[in-house]
């Protein structure tokens, strides 16, 4: 699936909520909708033959007046086939029956929900502004009218604990949606969160958490099936914007690693050598070689037998019973 990203941001928000910044976020102030256009032309022309969907992410779509919704999907209609379909984001609480039915009539075939926690005391604290019920129900009637789902979480808003963690965790697998994203929070400038960090009210998360809660949240969600797209914001954010909080340009492969590392604990022999992807390569030469350094820590070991097999799947290993030359 190849996804054309475009940003709205803030648009049909109903307020700000504490921890959110989007125009830091996209770097877009304003919408130009002669760009927009040939961005969706150009991105369909050169993937005729991909199954696609044009996104419409950042802001509420649904809470944007609807001719302005109407207009924004206008744009695509020329390019919508059995391949191409759109994508929108929006808040839990900006669904209803009607406005299921519009999305549906004009193309919609997914819908990202920002839930960011299905604990009550969580979403209080963060100021979102409805509960975890409409959350739970808005999710469920998106399933009902046959929309793919996608539901976005930030672990570590105010009020995040080990307990909320479970509990979104488990509302999530309960109702199973087609995919997740996770964002761990991130403080960003210009925003209520970052007053209440400086005013030492609130403290985020260090990175080694957010990696430890991502593994966690990733590991379960595998278990019944459901597939996660996208961990950490995107790496080109302005270092400036970031006040605190655990960001990192590649928190995505930090997270792969550390599921990688603790699936090799489990079986790994000294004795034989390892066959990984060369896809899986940069897990353990990135980061200053960092998952090579544990593997021999834990190992009480100074070299690794290592095989580089094109064959062996990404994410994937398997110990040969045969010495290799190659050590790392």
């Amino acid at each position: 699936m190849k996804i054309l990203p475009l940003f709205i941001p803030h648009l049909g928000c109903p307020f700000d909520c504490v921890y959110c910044n989007q125009h830091q976020i996209t770097k877009i102030s304003q919408l130009v909708i002669s760009e927009i256009s040939s961005q969706i032309e150009n991105f369909c022309k050169f993937n005729k033959q991909r199954e696609k969907e044009i996104a419409f992410f950042g802001g509420t779509f649904t809470g944007i007046p609807q001719e302005f919704q109407q207009q924004l999907l206008d744009l695509v209609k020329p390019f919508l086939d059995k391949q191409t379909g759109i994508r929108i984001s929006t808040r839990p609480d900006a669904i209803s029956n009607s406005t299921l039915n519009f999305l549906k009539a004009n193309g919609v075939t997914t819908i990202e929900l920002g839930i960011q926690s299905f604990a009550d005391e969580v979403l209080s604290k963060s100021k979102r502004g409805y509960t975890s019920k409409i959350a739970e129900e808005n999710c469920r009637k998106i399933q009902s009218h046959n929309f793919k789902l996608g539901v976005q979480l930030m672990p570590g808003l105010p009020g995040f604990s080990s307990a909320t963690l479970n509990q979104t965790i488990n509302t999530t697998i309960a109702i199973k949606p087609d995919f997740i994203r996770i964002y761990p929070t991130i403080v960003l400038g210009d925003t209520k969160l970052a007053e209440l960090y400086r005013a030492k009210l609130y403290s985020p998360l260090s990175l080694d958490e957010a990696i430890d809660i991502s593994v966690k949240i990733t590991n379960e969600m595998q278990k019944h099936n459901i597939a996660i797209i996208k961990a950490g914001l995107h790496s080109d954010i302005a270092p400036e914007a970031i006040i605190a909080g655990p960001y990192h340009p590649t928190f995505g492969e930090l997270v792969r690693a550390e599921i990688y590392y603790q699936k090799l604990l489990k079986s790994y022999d000294p004795e034989k050598t390892l066959a990984i992807s060369p896809a899986d390569v940069s897990l353990f030469k990135g980061f200053s070689g960092k998952m090579i350094a544990k593997i021999k820590t834990h190992f009480q070991i100074s070299k690794i037998s290592i095989l580089i097999d094109k064959n062996t799947p990404k994410n994937q290993f398997d110990l040969l019973d045969e010495k290799n030359t190659k050590a790392w």
